[in-house]
């Protein structure tokens, strides 16, 4: 999942959701109204989240496992 921050015109922002949408691979979903921008009314932002639509499938159907040797430790590297 991708959590989208998209700026720009209405109408830049509409067309670049609809073109989201059609696309077969993406599923879009929670999508925010439109917000203002400080020292700009031209200019918009809205908020929403992307699913890949194979990928949340396969999501749903199965417990998600740990993988136990791919660990993060918040330390900004991995241990294998």
């Amino acid at each position: 999942m991708l959590k989208l921050r998209l700026q720009g015109t209405k109408n830049d922002i509409r067309w670049f959701l609809k073109l989201l949408s059609r696309d077969k691979r993406f599923d879009v979903e929670n999508t925010s109204t439109f917000f203002s921008n400080k020292g700009t009314d031209r200019y918009k932002r809205l908020y929403t989240e992307i699913y890949r639509k194979d990928k949340r499938n396969n999501d749903e159907k199965k417990p998600q496992q740990e993988d136990s040797h791919h660990r993060y430790y918040g330390s900004g590297s991995s241990f294998f």
